[in-house]
């Protein structure tokens, strides 16, 4: 399940420096399941390629950070919360650590609190009280609850709160929490319809989440046989060692309640649907088609929207500027202007391509279009008549290009059966919304005789992602009904949960959630409105930082590939082969190196198109031009050898490479207006960041904090006899 409320949490204890709970093992990579609360994708973590030359010659492949793939959250709940606090652009890191008082400790020391409590300033009200403000006071036993329910793991068995800092962190964070309660109630926020929904979202959702442990400890856990525990600790004996059955007993319970949830929760649903009393009308779900007097009214008010650009489909050729200066310019003319006489010669355009363009040759063409690409490519694609047509060569702000005509496109209008499914999509959204306002107070379906309307389902259907609004998972009248009956499931579990009072349990954490999206709208308000860049500040950064905005190298390579295959003697012939190809090609002192494509036609194990012998393939930074390269860290160990040496043989996936460099190109500069939005993001970030800690320490100021550092003294004095007894 998307998991909004826990994503508020990671990024506090993340600002705080505190760690991540210690999670339960999970066999055989199962995962949590996923319950009707929040119907959504939760996507697999992405793992960066290993890739490193074999033979250590002062080379390294440089290692690319690789991020994982960004979760993409589809639960109702993650969206109501997200609307609420942040209605303007998501916050970034940065602007989040310091939200959640990640500058705290330092603006404690700023005032001066630390070093005078220390060393015997003022004394406490009261032994257990570790901070007072105005108007509120904190005991030892709240910070501690506090960081239980921000790690539930034993605190002081990981050792990392032993710190003045880090408590001194956590105690300004709930001097904040408590302050943006003032500032909601000041502010009358609980009218507020928004906060109201996202708190019922995300006290559900911590519900669930609860139920679902209290499932696993109470019957998942419990329905694992004994005779199934010893039939497990028998087949997988070699796993445990020397490990006795009795020692390993809970290890391989959890490992097969683990197996076995997908299959419980399943069996689980379908009990409490089988003892509830539902009635539908999903008929409602179908949303009446704009009809064709609708279609045809929006075309004619909009035909300026149905208007096609002209556009050229052309090939290209493509030489960057390699370098600021007159020489590189002209080189870079000269390698182009050969390119023409090529391509005039009668030479085929993708065999041209190769050996010249750093644009990678396409099959299909490329389409230049007219308002939207450079001003000067379109001026020498438009001008070309009839197919096959070349350019001269031409220059643009980055580098030199030739053009061949295949097809000119002049501008029109879409007629109206071209612009029909354009129009449809455009239309639905105000139809879905029309007819769900409409029948708002009709019941969509009932639960034991409680009606759930139509007006509430489309307010959790609005409030998912917009891509899942219109992916098929969720999309048109059948994703509607997946949808109202994962609702149903939703709360069939809820009601069960609250039958057993166990949302009881979970308020304290409800309340810390509760005043972390009241921080986040807070800063909204006083914080968000205040942010301004200027153009001529974007600018001026541009001009103070030319350096940082540049397009990455590139390099034109010729590789060997020799596949590794399955069997370890696979893999051994492929490496003596490559070992013995690369003892060709650089024979060591006194040898004579053979000529690569020699050793390539000999070698070579990749389907290759014989006629691209010897013209080598661009890469770039990141780029997939690489024939069955994926685009990896090695890029950055190739982009480092000099031109005309030959690589080691390095193993990368399921082959072992020998890699030649032809060429290769410096990093050339960025224009101004292909990085301004990148700098007025970062400059906003940056504003954003100062403002978020001098609100923070403002709020600090004048609530007069004052932390006895004598009473962390002791909170840190107990963390220690508590991790050092047995």
């Amino acid at each position: 399940m998307a998991e909004g409320w826990k994503q508020l949490v990671e990024d506090l204890r993340s600002a705080l420096g505190l760690p991540a709970p210690r999670a339960r093992a999970r066999a055989n990579g199962g995962e949590s399941p996923t319950l009707p609360a929040a119907p959504g994708i939760e996507p697999a973590p992405v793992q960066a390629p290993e890739a490193e030359p074999r033979r250590d010659d002062g080379a390294h492949s440089a290692s690319l950070p690789i991020a994982p793939a960004e979760q993409v959250p589809l639960s109702a709940e993650h969206s109501a919360a997200e609307e609420t606090a942040l209605e303007a652009k998501p916050l970034t890191l940065r602007q989040k650590l310091y939200s959640y008082a990640g500058v705290a400790a330092t603006l404690l020391l700023a005032l001066g609190i630390g070093w005078y409590a220390y060393f015997g300033g003022l004394k406490p009200p009261a032994p257990d009280v570790v901070a007072t403000f105005d108007g509120g006071q904190i005991t030892v036993q709240q910070v501690r609850d506090y960081l239980a329910r921000l790690t539930p793991a034993p605190l002081a068995s990981l050792g990392v709160y032993q710190s003045y800092e880090t408590y001194r962190a956590v105690i300004g964070s709930m001097v904040l929490d408590e302050l943006a309660r003032r500032w909601a109630e000041k502010q009358q926020m609980d009218r507020d319809t928004k906060l109201t929904d996202a708190m019922r979202h995300v006290s559900e959702s911590v519900t669930l989440d609860e139920w679902i442990a209290e499932l696993h400890t109470s019957e998942m856990m419990a329905s694992v046989r004994e005779s199934d525990i010893q039939a497990y600790y028998e087949a997988n004996k070699a796993t445990f060692g020397d490990a006795t059955l009795s020692e390993v007993r809970e290890k391989i319970r959890e490992t097969l309640a683990h197996q076995n949830q997908a299959q419980f929760f399943e069996d689980y649903i379908a009990s409490l649907r089988a003892d509830a009393t539902i009635a539908r009308d999903f008929e409602l779900l179908d949303v009446p088609a704009p009809t064709e007097a609708q279609i045809r009214q929006y075309y004619e008010a909009n035909r300026t929207q149905f208007a096609v650009p002209q556009r050229a489909l052309v090939d290209m050729i493509y030489v960057s500027v390699s370098a600021s200066g007159d020489e590189a310019d002209a080189e870079a003319r000269a390698k182009a202007e050969e390119a023409l006489a090529a391509l005039k010669t009668g030479k085929d355009f993708a065999e041209v391509a190769a050996q010249y363009s750093q644009e990678p040759y396409s099959t299909v063409g490329i389409t230049v279009e007219a308002g939207k690409d450079d001003p000067a490519l379109g001026e020498q694609a438009f001008a070309l008549v009839d197919e096959g047509d070349l350019s001269p060569v031409f220059r643009t702000q980055t580098g030199y290009y030739v053009l061949r005509l295949r097809e000119q496109q002049p501008a029109r209008t879409l007629s109206l059966d071209e612009a029909r499914s354009q129009n449809i999509t455009t239309l639905r959204p105000e139809n879905e919304r029309a007819w769900f306002e409409q029948n708002a107070d009709r019941a969509l379906f009932m639960i034991h005789g409680e009606r759930y309307t139509l007006g509430q389902f489309y307010h959790e259907y609005q409030n998912l992602p917009p891509e899942s609004r219109s992916e098929a998972q969720f999309a048109g009248p059948d994703g509607m009904r997946q949808l109202a009956e994962l609702l149903i499931d939703r709360l069939l579990v809820l009601d069960d949960a609250y039958s057993r009072l166990l949302d009881q349990k979970s308020t304290p954490l409800v309340e810390d959630l509760r005043a972390l999206v009241l921080r986040r709208m807070m800063h909204e308000a006083e914080v968000d409105t205040q942010v301004a860049v200027t153009d001529q500040q974007v600018k001026d950064y541009y001009e103070q930082h030319k350096e940082l905005f540049t397009s990455p190298p590139e390099a034109r390579i010729r590789a060997i590939r020799l596949y590794l295959d399955q069997t370890e003697d696979d893999r051994k012939r492929a490496w003596d082969r490559a070992e013995e190809a690369y003892k060709k090609l650089v024979p060591g002192f006194g040898g004579q190196p053979a000529d690569f494509e020699t050793v390539a036609q000999e070698y070579d194990e990749a389907e290759t198109d014989p006629t691209d012998i010897g013209l080598g393939e661009w890469i770039r930074m990141g780029d997939d031009v690489l024939q069955n390269l994926s685009a990896h860290p090695l890029h950055a160990y190739l982009l480092n050898l000099p031109v005309g040496s030959v690589s080691q043989p390095f193993e990368f996936g399921d082959s072992v490479y020998i890699v030649k460099i032809l060429e290769r190109t410096d990093p050339v500069p960025l224009p101004f207006e292909q990085v301004k939005d990148f700098i007025r993001a970062e400059l906003e970030a940056q504003q954003h960041e100062q403002l978020d800690t001098e609100l923070a320490a403002r709020l600090l100021r004048e609530a007069r904090l004052t932390i006895y550092d004598q009473v962390i003294q002791q909170i840190l004095e107990a963390d220690r006899a508590t991790q050092a007894a047995p």
